[in-house]
Parts: structure tokens; sequence; C-alpha cells
């Protein structure tokens, strides 16, 4: 009998116990506290500085719902674990153990985060419904030789994690494992469409080809267009260089055609034909266009 009931205790050490191990008195709000108190360390941690935090955060209270979890955890807290995960790739253990809370917690947060990031996407990526935009229209420089161009379309890769088996797909000419992203901006500088998800072997005129035929794509109509670069193609629409065309070769980098499209000398002096003006101003277009 005596046996059995030795037996019996050892199994019952045995038995694994939940023991609590997010334990530290750093906990996350307190953490994100210290962190937004200097704008190097905010900047450093999360890409962005301590007012665009905050301004993120309020946008998600107002238009996402989101609010402090029953447990105590702020909307700070939460959008600053997505934010290192998103900006350093971060393990959820690390984000976990940083911010005190288990892994399946990270995991929910994140997926909460992103879902009411996603739903803010109509608000501020959408067309400008304009026929020529204002910051063309308010500057002599521009206007009218770039009336009818509607913003600037190119692709960026980013650093993506995807299972072992779709590497290669993933798989940039830099050998890097990458989703091919494609973007379309205004003059405002204003996201007015974005294509994630394509793996980085796609090509971009690729990318450009699917999205054109989606009916939420800003395609430009009658005579405006979009300056693109050599990866696209140059057709009705899109203002790309001239194929073999090498970019830069008169001057040394693009700031020198900015500062030449400010201070074209043909502007300079009133007695200059207005013909003569015109014709040089639609080559210099075509140079920026080329070095963009």
């Amino acid at each position: 009998m005596g046996m059995y009931l030795a037996l019996e205790i050892a199994a019952e050490e045995d038995v694994p116990r939940n023991i609590p191990c997010r334990t530290s008195r750093l906990q996350g709000r307190y953490y994100i506290e210290e962190v937004l108190g200097s704008d190097t360390r905010c900047y450093e941690n999360f890409r962005m500085n301590p007012h665009v935090f905050h301004n993120m955060c309020d946008t998600l209270r107002a238009n996402c719902e989101i609010r402090n979890s029953r447990n105590g955890m702020t909307v700070d807290e939460m959008v600053g674990m997505f934010l290192m995960v998103v900006a350093h790739s971060t393990h959820l253990a690390v984000v976990a153990e940083r911010f005190q809370h288990s892994k399946e917690t990270v995991s929910r947060v994140i997926k909460v985060i992103a879902h009411g990031i996603h739903s803010l996407s109509p608000t501020y990526i959408r067309r400008r419904n304009v026929d020529v935009q204002p910051e063309i229209q308010s500057c002599r420089k521009w206007y009218p030789f770039f009336q009818n161009c509607i913003g600037a379309i190119d692709g960026t890769h980013v650093s993506a994690c995807v299972p072992s088996s779709v590497r290669g797909a993933y798989r940039d000419r830099n050998n890097e494992i990458t989703q091919n992203v494609l973007a379309a901006c205004s003059h405002d500088m204003m996201f007015t469409y974005v294509v994630t998800g394509w793996e980085g072997s796609a090509h971009d005129s690729r990318i450009l080809s699917d999205a054109a035929t989606l009916e939420l794509f800003p395609a430009p109509y009658g005579e405006q267009y979009y300056v693109v670069d050599a990866g696209f193609p140059n057709i009705l629409g899109y203002l790309a260089p001239y194929k073999g065309q090498r970019l830069f070769e008169e001057y040394g980098n693009a700031w020198e055609y900015y500062d030449e499209f400010r201070n074209p000398p043909h502007l300079i002096g009133d007695r200059v034909d207005v013909d003569m003006r015109s014709r040089e101003m639609d080559a210099l277009r075509n140079r920026i266009a080329n070095a963009i």
C-alpha cells in the first residue's frame, strides 16, 4: 500500500504545472510610457514619432472601436506590440517577454490592430476626384505642362515571412524573401492605391496589368497619365522612360533635375519666344519623367 501511495505522489509531481512566468515589474504599459517619453527611443522602437503614435491610437479608438481590454491592457500597449512586430519582424516570444503577456495574447492583439488598420484603408487610400490636381494647377512652373499627370506608380519590396514551401516564389532578384508592393501616389504625396501580397519574384508590369483589371484601381482616363519607371510598359496612360535610355546620364542625380526644373534658364526674361519655351518645357518634362 505504501509503495502505491509513493508512486502516485511521484506521478503527481511529474505533471507540469501552469506557473506564471510573465511576472516582471516592468509591465507593458509602463514600458510604453517610458518609450513615448523619448523621441529617439520611440522612433527606434516603433518607427514613428510620439505624436504620430498618439494620433494612430486615437484614430483606432475613434474609427475602429478598439478599447482597453478588461485585464487592463491599453490601446497604446496594443499598438506598441503591433508596431514592434511589423517594424522589426520581432518574434512573438520576444514581444511577449517585453510586454509581459502570453504569446497567445500577443498574437490575438496583433490581429485586432491589423484588422483595424486595414479597415481604415478606404479613408486614407483613395483617388482624388479632380481633373487637374491643385499642386499642378497652382504652380506656373508645372502648369499646363503637367496638367494631365495624376501621380506616380512604382513598386517596392518589403521583407516577408512565408512558409518554406513557397519561399522560392518570394525570392527577389537580390536573393531576399520579399513581397512586391505596388503603390500609386498623387502630387501631394498621398497614396491613392496600394496592392500587396505579390511574390518578390513577380515583375512590376505583371502586377500593374493585374491591378488595372480591378474595379477599385484608379485608372487614368482621357489624356491623364501616371509617371512610371522602366519596369513598366510605356503605353497610353503610363509615361515610362524610353527603352535603352540611361537614367541620370546627363546629370549626377535627380536633385539636379529638380534644381533645373525650379530655375529653368528659359524662364528668365519676358522676351523668350513662347513656342520655344513650350518645346523646351516638354523636353524638360520628359527628362524629369525619365529620372522619376
